[in-house]
Protein backbone atom coordinates (compact mmCIF):
# COMPACT_ATOMS: atom_id res chain seq x y z
CA UNK A 1 0.00 0.00 0.00
CA UNK A 2 0.72 3.97 -0.83
CA UNK A 3 -0.34 6.85 0.05
CA UNK A 4 1.51 9.08 -1.94
CA UNK A 5 0.51 7.77 -5.45
CA UNK A 6 -2.75 8.67 -6.89
CA UNK A 7 -4.89 6.08 -9.16
CA UNK A 8 -6.03 7.76 -12.22
CA UNK A 9 -9.50 7.28 -13.84
CA UNK A 10 -8.30 4.96 -16.36
CA UNK A 11 -6.40 2.70 -13.59
CA UNK A 12 -9.53 2.85 -11.69
CA UNK A 13 -11.77 1.88 -14.75
CA UNK A 14 -9.81 -1.66 -15.48
CA UNK A 15 -11.22 -2.53 -12.00
CA UNK A 16 -13.93 -4.66 -12.23
CA UNK A 17 -15.44 -3.44 -8.93
CA UNK A 18 -19.59 -4.61 -8.41
CA UNK A 19 -21.91 -3.24 -5.73
CA UNK A 20 -25.07 -4.24 -4.39
CA UNK A 21 -27.90 -2.16 -5.90
CA UNK A 22 -29.58 -3.21 -2.84
CA UNK A 23 -27.39 -2.55 0.40
CA UNK A 24 -24.57 -1.12 -1.81
CA UNK A 25 -22.15 -4.17 -0.19
CA UNK A 26 -19.94 -6.03 -2.95
CA UNK A 27 -21.43 -8.65 -5.08
CA UNK A 28 -19.94 -11.62 -6.30
CA UNK A 29 -20.48 -14.93 -8.18
CA UNK A 30 -22.46 -17.74 -6.11
CA UNK A 31 -21.43 -21.59 -7.41
CA UNK A 32 -24.44 -22.15 -5.53
CA UNK A 33 -26.80 -19.86 -6.83
CA UNK A 34 -24.84 -19.99 -10.16
CA UNK A 35 -25.83 -16.15 -10.55
CA UNK A 36 -24.19 -12.86 -9.63
CA UNK A 37 -25.23 -12.77 -5.41
CA UNK A 38 -24.91 -10.49 -2.61
CA UNK A 39 -24.06 -12.48 0.34
CA UNK A 40 -25.20 -9.51 2.40
CA UNK A 41 -28.85 -8.86 1.87
CA UNK A 42 -29.33 -12.19 -0.96
CA UNK A 43 -29.99 -10.07 -4.12
CA UNK A 44 -29.65 -12.23 -7.12
CA UNK A 45 -28.83 -11.39 -10.68
CA UNK A 46 -28.22 -13.45 -14.21
CA UNK A 47 -25.43 -13.27 -16.21
CA UNK A 48 -25.00 -13.19 -20.07
CA UNK A 49 -25.06 -16.91 -21.08
CA UNK A 50 -24.57 -16.38 -24.84
CA UNK A 51 -21.62 -18.15 -26.33
CA UNK A 52 -21.34 -16.14 -29.52
CA UNK A 53 -17.71 -14.73 -29.23
CA UNK A 54 -16.37 -18.69 -28.78
CA UNK A 55 -14.71 -19.61 -32.26
CA UNK A 56 -11.90 -21.39 -33.69
CA UNK A 57 -8.93 -19.26 -34.39
CA UNK A 58 -6.19 -20.59 -36.33
CA UNK A 59 -3.09 -21.35 -35.01
CA UNK A 60 -0.93 -20.96 -37.41
CA UNK A 61 -1.84 -16.62 -37.72
CA UNK A 62 -1.28 -16.95 -33.49
CA UNK A 63 1.82 -18.27 -33.98
CA UNK A 64 2.77 -15.52 -36.80
CA UNK A 65 1.45 -12.91 -33.92
CA UNK A 66 3.79 -14.34 -31.60
CA UNK A 67 6.94 -13.46 -33.81
CA UNK A 68 6.25 -9.82 -33.44
CA UNK A 69 4.71 -9.77 -30.06
CA UNK A 70 6.70 -7.99 -26.73
CA UNK A 71 5.30 -8.31 -23.98
CA UNK A 72 5.00 -5.51 -21.61
CA UNK A 73 7.15 -5.53 -18.26
CA UNK A 74 5.21 -6.10 -15.72
CA UNK A 75 5.41 -3.82 -13.06
CA UNK A 76 3.94 -2.10 -10.15
CA UNK A 77 0.46 -0.39 -10.20
CA UNK A 78 -2.07 1.56 -7.72
CA UNK A 79 -5.85 1.04 -7.47
CA UNK A 80 -8.61 2.77 -5.16
CA UNK A 81 -11.04 0.44 -3.24
CA UNK A 82 -14.53 1.92 -3.88
CA UNK A 83 -15.47 0.45 -0.74
CA UNK A 84 -13.17 2.12 1.58
CA UNK A 85 -11.33 3.90 -0.59
CA UNK A 86 -7.86 2.42 0.66
CA UNK A 87 -5.27 2.64 -2.07
CA UNK A 88 -3.77 -0.99 -2.66
CA UNK A 89 -0.39 -1.76 -4.98
CA UNK A 90 -0.85 -4.93 -6.96
CA UNK A 91 0.96 -6.38 -9.97
CA UNK A 92 -0.35 -5.39 -12.74
CA UNK A 93 -0.87 -9.27 -13.97
CA UNK A 94 -2.69 -9.96 -10.76
CA UNK A 95 -6.31 -10.87 -11.96
CA UNK A 96 -7.92 -11.13 -8.47
CA UNK A 97 -8.04 -8.64 -5.51
CA UNK A 98 -8.72 -8.54 -2.38
CA UNK A 99 -8.78 -5.65 -0.18
CA UNK A 100 -6.52 -5.94 3.43
CA UNK A 101 -8.56 -3.12 4.95
CA UNK A 102 -12.60 -3.80 4.39
CA UNK A 103 -12.37 -7.29 2.63
CA UNK A 104 -14.06 -6.36 -0.68
CA UNK A 105 -12.99 -8.39 -3.57
CA UNK A 106 -12.60 -7.23 -7.18
CA UNK A 107 -11.01 -8.61 -10.56
CA UNK A 108 -8.29 -6.21 -12.60
CA UNK A 109 -9.59 -6.79 -15.96
CA UNK A 110 -6.30 -4.96 -17.26
CA UNK A 111 -4.29 -8.41 -16.01
CA UNK A 112 -5.19 -10.50 -19.21
CA UNK A 113 -3.83 -7.51 -21.72
CA UNK A 114 -0.31 -9.22 -20.05
CA UNK A 115 -0.86 -11.96 -22.78
CA UNK A 116 -1.35 -11.50 -26.24
CA UNK A 117 -4.47 -13.72 -26.51
CA UNK A 118 -7.39 -13.11 -24.46
CA UNK A 119 -9.62 -15.32 -23.69
CA UNK A 120 -12.73 -16.13 -25.65
CA UNK A 121 -14.72 -18.23 -22.91
CA UNK A 122 -15.47 -19.33 -19.40
CA UNK A 123 -17.17 -21.96 -17.77
CA UNK A 124 -18.74 -21.17 -14.46
CA UNK A 125 -18.55 -22.56 -11.17
CA UNK A 126 -21.39 -25.09 -10.67
CA UNK A 127 -19.55 -27.20 -7.47
CA UNK A 128 -19.81 -25.35 -3.98
CA UNK A 129 -16.88 -24.87 -1.86
CA UNK A 130 -18.26 -27.26 0.34
CA UNK A 131 -18.74 -29.89 -1.78
CA UNK A 132 -15.06 -30.12 -2.52
CA UNK A 133 -14.21 -29.80 0.86
CA UNK A 134 -16.62 -33.28 1.71
CA UNK A 135 -14.79 -35.08 -1.21
CA UNK A 136 -11.39 -33.75 -0.60
CA UNK A 137 -12.08 -35.41 3.37
CA UNK A 138 -13.48 -38.46 1.95
CA UNK A 139 -10.67 -38.96 -0.13
CA UNK A 140 -7.94 -38.24 1.54
CA UNK A 141 -9.01 -40.71 4.81
CA UNK A 142 -8.99 -43.41 1.74
CA UNK A 143 -6.56 -46.36 1.09
CA UNK A 144 -4.81 -48.60 3.51
CA UNK A 145 -1.13 -48.03 2.73
CA UNK A 146 -1.87 -44.28 3.67
CA UNK A 147 -0.06 -43.00 6.89
CA UNK A 148 -2.51 -42.55 10.12
CA UNK A 149 -1.73 -39.43 10.57
CA UNK A 150 -2.32 -38.39 6.79
CA UNK A 151 -6.28 -38.41 7.74
CA UNK A 152 -6.05 -35.54 10.21
CA UNK A 153 -4.96 -33.55 7.43
CA UNK A 154 -8.78 -33.48 6.44
CA UNK A 155 -9.21 -30.51 8.83
CA UNK A 156 -6.22 -28.51 8.07
CA UNK A 157 -6.78 -28.72 3.57
CA UNK A 158 -7.56 -25.16 2.56
CA UNK A 159 -9.62 -25.91 -0.88
CA UNK A 160 -9.04 -22.59 -2.95
CA UNK A 161 -11.51 -22.37 -6.07
CA UNK A 162 -9.15 -21.13 -8.76
CA UNK A 163 -10.18 -20.13 -12.01
CA UNK A 164 -7.00 -21.54 -14.30
CA UNK A 165 -6.68 -20.83 -18.36
CA UNK A 166 -6.68 -23.25 -20.74
CA UNK A 167 -6.00 -23.96 -24.30
CA UNK A 168 -8.31 -26.17 -26.59
CA UNK A 169 -7.13 -27.63 -30.05
CA UNK A 170 -8.38 -29.02 -33.34
CA UNK A 171 -6.79 -30.55 -35.56
CA UNK A 172 -7.23 -32.66 -39.15
CA UNK A 173 -4.47 -35.55 -39.24
CA UNK A 174 -3.07 -38.15 -41.57
CA UNK A 175 -1.56 -41.06 -40.93
CA UNK A 176 0.68 -43.83 -42.60
CA UNK A 177 1.50 -46.98 -40.42
CA UNK A 178 3.84 -50.07 -41.11
CA UNK A 179 4.64 -52.99 -38.71
CA UNK A 180 4.92 -56.81 -38.07
CA UNK A 181 1.73 -58.51 -36.85
CA UNK A 182 2.85 -61.53 -34.82
CA UNK A 183 0.72 -64.86 -34.82
CA UNK A 184 1.41 -67.43 -32.37
CA UNK A 185 0.69 -70.52 -32.95
CA UNK A 186 2.27 -74.18 -31.31
CA UNK A 187 4.24 -77.35 -32.36
CA UNK A 188 4.26 -80.57 -30.54
CA UNK A 189 8.04 -81.10 -29.48
CA UNK A 190 10.09 -83.83 -28.14
CA UNK A 191 11.88 -83.52 -24.57
CA UNK A 192 14.90 -85.20 -23.55
CA UNK A 193 12.84 -87.64 -21.63
CA UNK A 194 10.84 -88.53 -24.41
CA UNK A 195 7.65 -86.70 -23.42
CA UNK A 196 5.82 -84.27 -26.30
CA UNK A 197 5.56 -80.56 -25.05
CA UNK A 198 3.49 -78.06 -27.15
CA UNK A 199 6.42 -74.75 -27.63
CA UNK A 200 5.01 -71.71 -28.96
CA UNK A 201 6.23 -70.19 -32.11
CA UNK A 202 5.65 -66.88 -34.04
CA UNK A 203 4.71 -66.25 -37.45
CA UNK A 204 5.25 -62.90 -38.89
CA UNK A 205 3.13 -61.01 -41.19
CA UNK A 206 4.70 -57.70 -42.67
CA UNK A 207 1.78 -54.88 -42.64
CA UNK A 208 0.61 -51.46 -43.47
CA UNK A 209 -1.94 -48.81 -43.97
CA UNK A 210 -2.97 -44.98 -43.63
CA UNK A 211 -5.82 -43.45 -42.21
CA UNK A 212 -7.16 -39.96 -41.50
CA UNK A 213 -8.92 -38.47 -38.21
CA UNK A 214 -9.85 -35.59 -36.60
CA UNK A 215 -9.48 -34.00 -33.11
CA UNK A 216 -11.66 -31.93 -31.65
CA UNK A 217 -11.02 -29.65 -28.34
CA UNK A 218 -7.57 -31.86 -27.40
CA UNK A 219 -7.74 -29.80 -23.78
CA UNK A 220 -4.31 -28.50 -22.57
CA UNK A 221 -4.07 -26.64 -18.66
CA UNK A 222 -2.20 -23.18 -19.57
CA UNK A 223 -0.56 -23.33 -16.22
CA UNK A 224 3.18 -24.03 -15.42
CA UNK A 225 2.17 -23.47 -11.49
CA UNK A 226 -0.02 -25.96 -10.94
CA UNK A 227 0.87 -30.17 -11.06
CA UNK A 228 -0.41 -30.74 -14.49
CA UNK A 229 -1.06 -34.47 -13.79
CA UNK A 230 -3.01 -34.01 -11.03
CA UNK A 231 -5.27 -31.33 -13.58
CA UNK A 232 -5.34 -33.93 -16.09
CA UNK A 233 -6.86 -36.11 -13.76
CA UNK A 234 -10.11 -33.62 -13.38
CA UNK A 235 -11.07 -34.37 -17.36
CA UNK A 236 -13.33 -33.95 -19.16
CA UNK A 237 -15.41 -30.36 -18.98
CA UNK A 238 -18.73 -30.42 -20.80
CA UNK A 239 -17.26 -27.31 -22.61
CA UNK A 240 -20.51 -26.61 -24.68
CA UNK A 241 -21.08 -25.27 -21.23
CA UNK A 242 -18.97 -21.86 -21.95
CA UNK A 243 -20.49 -18.76 -22.09
CA UNK A 244 -18.42 -15.73 -23.61
CA UNK A 245 -15.67 -14.20 -21.02
CA UNK A 246 -17.05 -12.17 -18.47
CA UNK A 247 -14.76 -10.86 -15.59
CA UNK A 248 -17.97 -10.86 -13.50
CA UNK A 249 -17.84 -14.43 -12.73
CA UNK A 250 -14.42 -14.01 -11.30
CA UNK A 251 -15.30 -11.70 -8.55
CA UNK A 252 -14.88 -13.70 -5.63
CA UNK A 253 -12.42 -16.15 -6.83
CA UNK A 254 -8.91 -16.23 -7.78
CA UNK A 255 -7.59 -16.43 -11.21
CA UNK A 256 -4.38 -16.83 -13.11
CA UNK A 257 -3.44 -15.71 -16.77
CA UNK A 258 -1.70 -18.37 -18.99
CA UNK A 259 2.24 -18.73 -18.71
CA UNK A 260 2.04 -21.52 -21.16
CA UNK A 261 1.34 -19.66 -24.55
CA UNK A 262 -0.24 -20.99 -27.71
CA UNK A 263 2.60 -22.79 -29.62
CA UNK A 264 3.96 -24.76 -26.32
CA UNK A 265 0.13 -25.35 -25.82
CA UNK A 266 0.01 -27.08 -28.89
CA UNK A 267 3.19 -29.31 -28.30
CA UNK A 268 1.56 -30.84 -25.48
CA UNK A 269 -1.55 -31.39 -27.45
CA UNK A 270 0.31 -32.69 -30.47
CA UNK A 271 2.43 -35.04 -28.27
CA UNK A 272 -1.34 -36.50 -26.94
CA UNK A 273 -2.64 -36.53 -30.66
CA UNK A 274 0.27 -38.49 -31.36
CA UNK A 275 -0.18 -41.15 -28.92
CA UNK A 276 -3.82 -41.90 -29.90
CA UNK A 277 -2.75 -42.19 -33.25
CA UNK A 278 -0.27 -44.70 -32.30
CA UNK A 279 -3.02 -46.55 -30.26
CA UNK A 280 -4.98 -46.43 -33.76
CA UNK A 281 -1.88 -48.20 -35.82
CA UNK A 282 -1.44 -50.62 -33.45
CA UNK A 283 -4.89 -51.92 -33.56
CA UNK A 284 -5.05 -51.63 -37.18
CA UNK A 285 -1.57 -53.74 -36.92
CA UNK A 286 -3.30 -56.49 -34.72
CA UNK A 287 -1.82 -59.95 -34.83
CA UNK A 288 -0.65 -61.42 -31.10
CA UNK A 289 2.71 -59.37 -30.69
CA UNK A 290 4.30 -56.55 -32.46
CA UNK A 291 7.54 -55.55 -33.82
CA UNK A 292 8.63 -52.42 -36.02
CA UNK A 293 5.82 -50.73 -35.68
CA UNK A 294 6.59 -47.09 -37.52
CA UNK A 295 3.99 -44.14 -37.33
CA UNK A 296 4.00 -41.37 -39.59
CA UNK A 297 1.49 -38.66 -39.19
CA UNK A 298 1.25 -35.01 -40.47
CA UNK A 299 -1.17 -32.44 -38.61
CA UNK A 300 -3.18 -29.78 -40.54
CA UNK A 301 -5.65 -27.09 -40.18
CA UNK A 302 -5.04 -26.63 -36.46
CA UNK A 303 -7.10 -23.88 -34.60
CA UNK A 304 -7.49 -23.61 -31.27
CA UNK A 305 -9.64 -21.78 -28.73
CA UNK A 306 -8.86 -20.03 -25.44
CA UNK A 307 -10.72 -20.72 -22.07
CA UNK A 308 -11.13 -19.75 -19.00
CA UNK A 309 -12.27 -23.29 -16.16
CA UNK A 310 -13.36 -23.54 -12.73
CA UNK A 311 -10.82 -26.09 -10.75
CA UNK A 312 -10.89 -26.38 -6.51
CA UNK A 313 -7.32 -27.31 -5.75
CA UNK A 314 -5.50 -28.06 -2.53
CA UNK A 315 -2.38 -27.86 -1.65
CA UNK A 316 -0.92 -29.95 1.62
CA UNK A 317 2.30 -30.53 3.25
CA UNK A 318 3.28 -33.94 4.63
CA UNK A 319 6.26 -34.00 5.75
CA UNK A 320 8.60 -32.14 3.24
CA UNK A 321 6.89 -32.93 0.72
CA UNK A 322 3.99 -30.93 -1.24
CA UNK A 323 1.02 -32.72 -2.65
CA UNK A 324 -2.39 -31.44 -4.69
CA UNK A 325 -5.45 -32.34 -4.69
CA UNK A 326 -8.27 -30.87 -7.61
CA UNK A 327 -11.89 -31.07 -7.92
CA UNK A 328 -13.34 -30.28 -11.42
CA UNK A 329 -15.51 -26.67 -10.06
CA UNK A 330 -18.00 -28.17 -12.63
CA UNK A 331 -18.53 -31.74 -12.75
CA UNK A 332 -16.81 -32.62 -9.33
CA UNK A 333 -14.34 -35.27 -10.34
CA UNK A 334 -11.32 -35.63 -8.39
CA UNK A 335 -7.80 -36.71 -8.28
CA UNK A 336 -4.75 -35.71 -5.84
CA UNK A 337 -1.48 -37.38 -4.82
CA UNK A 338 -0.75 -38.82 -1.73
CA UNK A 339 2.17 -39.98 0.45
CA UNK A 340 2.59 -43.85 0.81
CA UNK A 341 3.14 -45.20 4.29
CA UNK A 342 6.13 -47.81 3.56
CA UNK A 343 5.63 -49.55 7.09
CA UNK A 344 2.30 -50.48 6.01
CA UNK A 345 3.91 -51.67 2.76
CA UNK A 346 7.06 -54.10 4.17
CA UNK A 347 4.56 -55.41 6.49
CA UNK A 348 2.11 -56.36 4.23
CA UNK A 349 5.02 -58.33 1.89
CA UNK A 350 6.15 -59.93 5.12
CA UNK A 351 2.62 -61.14 6.18
CA UNK A 352 2.30 -62.48 2.47
CA UNK A 353 5.61 -64.13 2.69
CA UNK A 354 4.93 -65.61 5.95
CA UNK A 355 2.06 -66.81 4.77
CA UNK A 356 3.46 -68.60 1.50
CA UNK A 357 6.42 -69.92 3.53
CA UNK A 358 3.49 -71.71 5.60
CA UNK A 359 1.88 -73.26 2.59
CA UNK A 360 5.81 -74.28 1.54
CA UNK A 361 6.50 -76.39 4.97
CA UNK A 362 2.71 -77.68 5.02
CA UNK A 363 3.29 -79.32 1.27
CA UNK A 364 6.58 -80.86 2.30
CA UNK A 365 5.16 -82.53 5.58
Amino acid sequence: MEHNKQPNQKQLDKILQMPCPTCNSELSYSAEKQMINCRHCGYTQDYDRASDQIREQSLASAASAMQSYSPASIQKQVVECESCRAQLMIEQDTVAIRCNFCGSEKVNKAAFNQNLIQPQGIVPFKIQKREAVDKFKKWIAEGWFRPNALKKLAELGDIQGIYLPFWTYDADSYTQWQGEAGFYYYVDVEKEDGKIEKERRTRWEWRSGDFNRNFDDVLILGSKGKTREVVEGIFPYELKESVNYNPTLMVGWQAEIYTVDVKEGYKLAEQKMYAELKQQAEKRLGGDTQRGLRVDADFYDQTFKHLILPVWLCTYKYGDKAYQFAVNGQTGKIEGQKPVSWVKIILLVLFIAAIIAGIVIATQD
